[in-house]
């Protein structure tokens, strides 16, 4: 192995961690989204649009196993294991791109929302339901869009070509 060849393991291996972390992270905000779901849901009619779509829960998990398969790509270079990280990270892609869509218009939906609050007797918990939801959504948002980058830098570095050269040398 060459120098070119430690250097994209190690990068693999870098990308990966970084995408276990952030989907961890992005997880256990949507766990207090639902959970702060269920508590707003005895004051009144206000939902997290993200939540009822099963975002905070699928695109982690897909993240994870994405990060996990380019750990394992970089641990073990095999050709099958280059092949299968190559489709994850196109459907990871294209699940960054949706999660950053819901994350998006769910912002929006709680702007025009707290326009029209449906609990004006009480405008303090309006703004705090509103900041929390606004908050949590931002938050994931840019875990997201880390994700977003993380993976398209990952294929433009690891060309498949380039990788399944680099994964010939293992088998």
């Amino acid at each position: 192995m060459d120098y070119e060849d430690i250097e994209l393991q190690v990068k693999l291996l870098v990308f990966g961690a970084i995408e276990i972390l952030s989907g961890a992270i992005i997880l256990v905000l949507g766990i207090f989204l639902g959970s702060m779901q269920g508590i707003f849901n005895f004051f009144g009619d206000f939902s997290f649009f993200t939540f009822y779509t099963g975002y905070p829960i699928w695109g982690p998990v897909s993240f994870i196993v994405t990060g996990s398969s380019s750990i394992a790509a970089g641990r073990i270079p095999r050709r099958s294991l280059i092949f299968v990280r190559i489709g994850r990270y196109l459907v990871s892609a294209v699940i960054t791109v949706v999660g950053v869509v819901l994350l998006s218009v769910n912002l929006f939906l709680t702007n025009e929302w707290l326009k029209n609050c449906p609990l004006s007797g009480s405008p303090e918990l309006c703004h705090y339901m509103g900041t929390s939801n606004n908050g949590l959504m931002s938050l994931m948002l840019i875990f997201t869009s880390l994700e977003l980058v993380i993976t398209l830098s990952t294929t433009v570095i690891c060309e498949a070509a380039h990788c399944i050269h680099w994964a010939g040398y293992f088998v």
